[in-house]
This record gives C-alpha cells, structure tokens and sequence, in this order.
C-alpha cells in the first residue's frame, strides 16, 4: 500500500479548494450576469465581469484537475495556488468596478470604443485590478507550464 506524503496531502488541499473556488467563481459569474441594466452606471462592465467570472472559474478548475500533475515544491505550489486565485478573481472585479463606476480602463480599447463608459477611461482601480490579473494569471501559468514540463521529465526518467 503506497503511503501518503505531506506533498501528496497538499496537493489534494489544494486541489479540493481550487475546484470548490472555480466553480464558486462560475456562480459569481453567473450571479452577477443576472444584475440588470438599471442598476449599475455601465451595464457592459456587467457583461464583462459576467464573461470573465464564468471564463477564469472554467480555467480554474480545469487547473484543479492539474494539480497532481504539477511538479512544483510546497512553496511553489502555495504561489501557483495564490497566483491563480488573485489573477482569476482580479479579472472579474475589475469588470463589477468598471460597471459600478461608469469608467473603465484604457487597457480596454475595444470595449471603449463600442461602449463608452459615461465617467471615462482611466479609471485607476479598474487599470490596477487589470494589471494585477495580468501579473498574476501570467505567473500561473508559467508555474502550471514548469510543474507540467518537470513532471513529464520525472515519469521519463522512472
């Protein structure tokens, strides 16, 4: 009977949290999608946030799956881990902000163009949020790319 290591309970962890957090991330999404029009000041940062809350839940469980699979130390796990929540999370906050705030962000040309927020587009908590999602949905995946390519090279060499 194969025994159980701490790596391997950490990786159930953070496994078991990840899908739970992906799919409570699709229900967000879906949630917000039913907030009408009247409500906010720009209703197309609602359908922005509706899309990328269900898009990054989808991505986040997805990655929960990956997890066994993911060569990565404890410390690395933990940032994989706290990357992907604060990137996927980020990403459809800035969509609920931009809608409560009539404003969006310049990195946000075509949507600005088709739709432009009454308040503007420049707003500095949308433009951050953007930012820190970018940043750290990047590191993810980076992290899921090296803890799958090392991975593969330890089943090769076994």
């Amino acid at each position: 009977m194969p025994t159980t290591t701490n790596q391997d309970r950490l990786k159930a962890k953070i496994r078991h949290w990840t899908l739970i957090l992906g799919v409570l991330q699709i229900t967000v999404g879906c949630i917000v999608g039913f907030i009408p029009p009247s409500a906010v000041t720009w209703f197309r940062g609602i359908v922005m946030a509706h899309i990328e809350f269900t898009a990054n839940g989808i991505l986040m469980v997805a990655f929960g799956f990956l997890v066994k699979e993911l060569a990565l130390g404890r410390t690395a796990l933990w940032i994989w881990f706290a990357m992907l929540q604060i990137g996927t999370w980020t990403n459809g906050a800035a969509g609920v902000a931009a809608a409560f705030l009539g404003a969006s962000s310049k990195l946000m040309p075509t949507i600005n163009e088709k739709f432009p927020p009454p308040h503007g587009t420049d707003n500095p908590i949308v433009s951050v949020s953007l930012q820190v999602c970018g940043v750290t949905i990047m590191v993810a995946l980076i992290f899921t790319l090296y803890g799958l390519w090392k991975s593969r090279g330890a089943d090769t060499a076994a």
